[in-house]
């Protein structure tokens, strides 16, 4: 296994039991996740959408940070998709990695979702969300990404920074690289996730559904990511689907949820 990758996430037993139950061998599993978060919508599931309106969850002894770098940079993902409470985000860029799309999935609906690979090129960085999860919701994130068959873990250090839409990431990057270390690092040990498969990882992309590109994108804008970052994110080709794909319809249903429940207890 390759530095930095890590199958079993460092959860405590009686979580790793409980998604490793629920996770299933499945790349469709990923895929078809994406519909299953839709069913509050149609009144199958029932409970609240928006953090803010949950009930007080128990706090949890331990917290994960988690780097995202694909739909999940949107907070609405987290919040109205995954029925996440996030305890604190920020922008963020992980040096010496790139972002692939080498994760497949559902040829003409989601045909592809994003990964990160180290990579050694000059300049090469990935931009993203750094979360401050508990440990049941990390372990969520952990079940619905596919963890360990889809992804893998993957260890990594990123540089956070104010997001500014212009340039406010890459100066903390060089900040870091000059010595941040002297001046007050803004380095941050996290997790990020890796595509599983060495083939996988290996192989030219697969380009993902517009839908999903627009997701990314919204999360780019949302935590105002380096402009050069946002442009590459616009600049991407999408795969050819049957519509634009699940991953902007099945977001837009769980915000349309969403807001009836806070109309409900409104």
């Amino acid at each position: 296994e390759e530095p930095g990758s890590v199958k079993r996430p460092p959860l405590r037993q009686h979580a790793w039991k409980r998604y490793t139950l629920l996770a299933r061998h499945s790349l469709v599993m990923k895929t078809i996740s994406k519909l299953l978060h839709c069913l509050p919508l149609l009144g199958i599931a029932g409970g609240y959408s928006d953090a803010r309106d949950r009930p007080d969850r128990p706090s949890a002894a331990r917290t994960y940070n988690y780097f995202a770098f694909g739909s999940n940079m949107a907070s609405s993902t987290m919040i109205n998709l995954r029925n996440l409470s996030p305890l604190a985000s920020t922008a963020a860029v992980l040096p010496a990695h790139k972002l692939r799309f080498n994760l497949p999935g559902a040829p003409l609906i989601e045909p592809s979702s994003a990964s990160v690979e180290p990579s050694s090129g000059d300049g090469d960085v990935v931009h993203g969300v750094l979360f401050k999860l508990s440990e049941d919701d990390f372990a969520t994130v952990c079940r619905t990404e596919g963890v360990p068959f889809a992804y893998v873990l993957h260890r990594c250090n990123v540089v956070t920074y104010t997001g500014d839409g212009g340039t406010a990431g890459a100066s903390a990057l060089r900040r870091e690289m000059e010595g941040g270390q002297a001046r007050g690092s803004s380095s941050v040990s996290a997790f990020t996730l890796r595509a599983a498969r060495k083939s996988w990882r290996d192989r030219m992309d697969i380009p993902p559904s517009q839908g999903y590109l627009n997701v990314l994108v919204r999360g780019a804008v949302e935590y105002r990511l380096d402009k050069k970052y946002l442009s590459f994110l616009e600049s991407i080709k999408p795969g050819m689907t049957i519509g634009n794909g699940l991953a902007e319809q099945a977001l837009s249903f769980a915000e349309l949820r969403g807001q009836e429940g806070r109309r409900r207890i409104g």
